[in-house]
């Protein structure tokens, strides 16, 4: 550690956990060990149900057809009634069985690498904190470092476990996340653009009771075209909403995206260099990731709101379970309305002109209660916004057992559904009726963690490139935007704490100079760079703020979007 520093260890550590100790235990387990599934009904079970209400098919033999088994081949497959009651057993779910189910490898690989990133993030935070002062280099009274306490802090203990590295190894962890995440929502929504799908043995189903095939190949060319047109009128109307947000940024919204575009230069006065980007470029390039955004996350958002609408119609949910999935649903609403300039004006105003009530006055818990409020609105707004949306993450990902266990309950109501039509049915289809549900369980599990995963990356993002503090009582431990260790440059190597780097022996006088235009070079660097970092936390600021808010956004319109559809218009 003392040889390749405390981050890079950090790096090491967490790449050798999830190479090698992710092949034996993986976090999949975590989250579907323990479900219960309806099991597929065998014929034996099928043919006990109907009794003698079996028909025979009626059709000229052919030559059996389908997979090396058997099981798709005509002889297998008889007719009965669709009213006949089908009873379904549960049976509990082990990750081993998902294992061969489709888009497994991307759902395992995606949970156990966000749980390596933010392990090593929070390491990263926690080594970095002002409660951690064992490693820090002492400083004047300024803030600077001198090459005196450099020098002098080798031979202890913080030198041991160095954090010379300047780059944020825990920021290029939740680059990884972010990018990991975004082609896989890419790659679920890519299915509903190709015919062959995961999801397929759902129209399968549905084709499978049409009355004729040339019917049913036109209903399922009309239903996959239906599906990539509301993928890309998703995208569209996300893009429209997001340039009319942004004409309103500094009016109604805290976003600061002015401030970060008149950062966004590399000249050394930002008033009079001009930026790299024009404003519409700018503006353009927030609005094309926005939108691309809400098109990724418009089937996950319908698909949240069907479990939501079952689990809380289910009258064997309890009230307490009932409640906590209503908060989870409505909770991305307030960390958007923090971000809303006048309804944080209001409330302010508000929350000091109730504390001046002379009731309040008697009340000495309520009147802590509201001073403690009003201070996090008002002076440590941004830690407040940090923090309502992890609440956010917390709520969803403690919901997602749940979520999972209802999409698998729905097997049992679409088999309900699927009795009340009039006509008959064969075994092969209330089979295959069956096994769809959790044919597609990681589809669906991916589409439950891949927004929250989205949603906790950019949080930590913004919280560290945006130089914010976790703690309202303590400024930013990071005062370069995505840099740690030494914050300042060791600017006091000239004069006489640059004696501490050469050797009084007369021999070295001639190297003097080159010394001395060394140190210079590298103090005007680290200046340069110290410039560059700061207008990087503006840009970041301004640019992951407004991500952040957006992800909440698209997050809470779609699922109210997929409540709406769901409750009201889905037959």
């Amino acid at each position: 550690m003392a040889v390749l520093g405390f981050q890079l260890v950090t790096t090491l550590v967490a790449a050798s956990v999830l190479s090698k100790i992710v092949t034996y235990f993986s976090f999949t387990r975590l989250l579907y060990n323990g479900l219960v599934r309806f099991a597929v009904p065998t014929d034996e079970q099928l043919l006990n149900a109907i009794g003698n209400q079996k028909m025979r098919n009626k059709t000229k033999k052919r030559r059996p057809e389908g997979n090396g088994s058997g099981l798709n081949s005509d002889a297998d497959v008889f007719y009965f009634p669709r009213t006949m009651a089908i009873p379904l057993h549960p049976t509990t779910v082990s990750h081993t069985e998902a294992v061969t189910l489709p888009l497994y490898s991307s759902c395992q690989w995606l949970l156990d690498f966000t749980v390596c990133s933010i392990a090593v993030y929070l390491i990263t935070e926690v080594a970095h904190s002002p409660f951690m002062s064992w490693y820090r280099i002492p400083q004047t009274a300024n803030g600077s470092v001198t090459t005196t306490a450099v020098l002098n802090s080798t031979v202890s203990l913080p030198a041991m476990i160095s954090f010379s590295t300047r780059i944020n190894l825990s920021l290029v962890w939740l680059g990884l996340t972010v990018w990991f995440t975004l082609r896989t929502l890419l790659l679920m929504t890519g299915i509903y653009f190709r015919r062959s799908s995961p999801d397929s043995a759902r129209s399968e189903s549905r084709n499978l009771s049409s009355s004729s095939a040339g019917h049913s190949n036109s209903s399922e060319q009309d239903a996959s075209t239906a599906e990539w047109l509301l993928v890309l009128s998703a995208g569209f109307i996300f893009l429209v909403i997001t340039g009319f947000v942004l004409a309103l940024d500094g009016r109604y919204f805290d976003f600061n995206l002015h401030e970060a575009y008149g950062n966004l230069t590399l000249g050394t006065h930002a008033a009079t260099a001009a930026p790299l980007i024009t404003w519409g470029a700018f503006q353009s390039i927030l609005a094309v990731t926005c939108g691309l955004i809400g098109a990724v996350y418009i089937y996950p958002g319908l698909k949240f709101g069907k479990i939501y609408l079952d689990t809380v119609n289910n009258e064997s949910v309890s009230w307490g379970k009932r409640l906590l999935l209503h908060l989870t649903f409505i909770a991305p609403l307030f960390p958007i309305l923090l971000w809303v300039h006048p309804i944080i004006q209001h409330l302010v105003h508000s929350l000091t002109a109730c504390k001046q009530s002379p009731w309040v006055a008697q009340q000495p818990f309520l009147l802590v209660a509201l001073t403690l409020l009003c201070e996090c609105l008002s002076d440590h707004l941004e830690t407040t916004r940090l923090f309502a949306c992890l609440f956010v993450v917390m709520l969803r990902c403690f919901t997602t057992r749940w979520n999972l266990q209802a999409y698998l309950n729905s097997a049992k109501e679409k088999l309900d559904r699927f009795n009340r039509e009039p006509g008959r049915t064969s075994n092969r289809e209330v089979q295959r009726l069956v096994a769809s549900i959790f044919y597609c369980i990681n589809l669906v599990a991916l589409q439950c963690i891949a927004p929250t995963i989205l949603l906790l990356a950019m949080v930590c993002l913004y919280k560290s490139v945006a130089g914010l503090s976790w703690f309202p009582a303590v400024p930013s431990t990071s005062k370069e935007s995505g840099l740690t260790g030494v914050s300042t440059p060791p600017s006091a190597a000239t004069g006489s704490d640059f004696g501490q780097w050469t050797s009084t022996d007369s021999s070295t006088e001639s190297d003097r100079p080159w010394l001395v235009i060394v140190s210079e070079a590298r103090l005007a660097f680290n200046q340069f760079t110290e410039v560059l970092s700061v207008r990087g936390m503006a840009v970041s600021r301004g640019v992951f703020g407004f991500l952040v808010w957006w992800c909440l956004t698209a997050l809470q319109s779609v699922s109210l979007l997929g409540l709406a559809y769901h409750r009201f218009a889905s037959t």
